[in-house]
């Protein structure tokens, strides 16, 4: 399509294919598993607990991670698909939390104390039977100290991420945890309506919001991620680790882009694709014949024409309100590369693409 519409669909496209092709890496995967439970077990649990450190408590993320990484791909295997989205989102929070102890001195003080917090709430049967009164449970408890509330999961992950200046712990928590949650685990407007079908029809199974591989190459990649923090915290190679997380992590497509892509694969038809091309040449040829100083109103009109066209085939389930600041930057981005670069230099020229092409037909996208 036009000039910065292409280099979107691109970048999603692609992403979309790293989504659902296949990524075998069985032998790597038994590699990075053995090499993580050696990390996670050579040496045995305090005897005392409160002597704990942050490192204890990761290395019993990390094998926790193993065994949820194991359930859910026994969950994909099965197609059970609600459970592997679970099990894939309390894998991102194990290893977020485990994480946050490598890095964060007085974590395990902090994971420790805040067990306290929850003590009431776990022994009020016990007062409900009458077996114990209420005050007696609250005295025992506050003997063992004061309870401590842990942060939330999204402060952790910028914790983490501040700590070692990298951004991948951010990126999977707003790629997958957070429409993970919304999705499959809260009782939402998104995991509800997850249950009515495009022809406003009230289904017992609910549409599928994720593709299939996406949960294990999330439990794969936080495997790899911590198990990379815990080897390095020991002074172990971390490169197997970090290849396995970011080879995975790139492949993990967020629940939101897999539900607009079906509902667009269902309402675009061939029929609609070759008019939207047509329409969208026509509209390049108009603007290779005009300059920013002329029809300016035309211009605009012309492109809003074809972004309407577009959104009106997709018929995307949302306001207007919340599809035109879209639409209005999509315009102004276009008019703004078409007048600065209506030619390249060194003979390259602007195509429909939004890409440079040399003189021998090679593309490179801009950085």
């Amino acid at each position: 399509m036009l000039t910065a519409m292409t280099p979107i669909v691109l970048v999603i496209a692609r992403m979309v294919l790293r989504g659902v092709l296949p990524y075998p890496d069985l032998l790597r995967r038994a590699r990075v598993r053995s090499r993580a439970r050696d990390l996670a077990t050579r040496t045995p649990w305090p005897q005392d607990e409160t002597t704990a450190t942050g490192l204890d408590f990761a290395q019993l993320a990390l094998l926790r991670l193993l065994w949820l990484q194991r359930e859910t791909r026994r969950a994909v295997r099965i197609r059970q698909r609600e459970a592997a989205a679970l099990l894939a989102r309390t894998s991102m929070e194990t290893c977020i939390l485990g994480l946050w102890c490598l890095h964060n001195p007085a974590a395990a003080s902090k994971v420790r104390t805040s067990a306290i917090k929850t003590a009431p709430a776990m022994l009020t049967f016990l007062s409900s039977t009458g077996l114990i009164p209420d005050t007696l449970i609250r005295q025992a408890v506050r003997a063992l100290g004061e309870p401590e509330m842990l942060p939330d999961v999204r402060s952790m992950a910028a914790q983490i991420d501040a700590k070692t200046s990298a951004t991948l712990t951010i990126h999977l928590y707003d790629q997958a945890y957070r429409p993970a949650s919304q999705y499959f685990t809260h009782a939402t407007s998104s995991s509800l309506l997850r249950h009515v079908t495009h022809e406003r029809r009230r289904i017992t199974r609910p549409a599928n919001s994720w593709v299939r591989r996406a949960p294990v190459r999330l439990a794969d990649a936080c495997v790899g991620l911590l198990a990379g923090g815990v080897a390095n915290q020991v002074t172990e190679p971390t490169d197997l680790f970090l290849r396995y997380a970011e080879g995975h992590a790139g492949r993990v497509l967020p629940p939101l882009l897999a539900t607009i892509g079906k509902g667009m694969a269902r309402k675009l038809n061939v029929a609609g694709v070759v008019h939207m091309l047509r329409k969208s040449h026509e509209v390049r040829a108009y603007l290779s014949r005009t300059g920013p100083e002329d029809a300016p109103v035309e211009r605009e009109a012309r492109l809003r024409d074809l972004y309407d066209t577009l959104i009106a085939r997709l018929d995307l389930d949302l306001p207007p309100e919340a599809i035109q600041p879209i639409i209005d930057h999509f315009i102004a981005t276009v008019l703004a590369e078409w007048d600065t670069e209506p030619s390249a230099p060194n003979g390259k020229v602007a195509n429909t693409a939004g890409v440079l092409t040399d003189p021998g037909g090679h593309a490179r996208l801009g950085q």
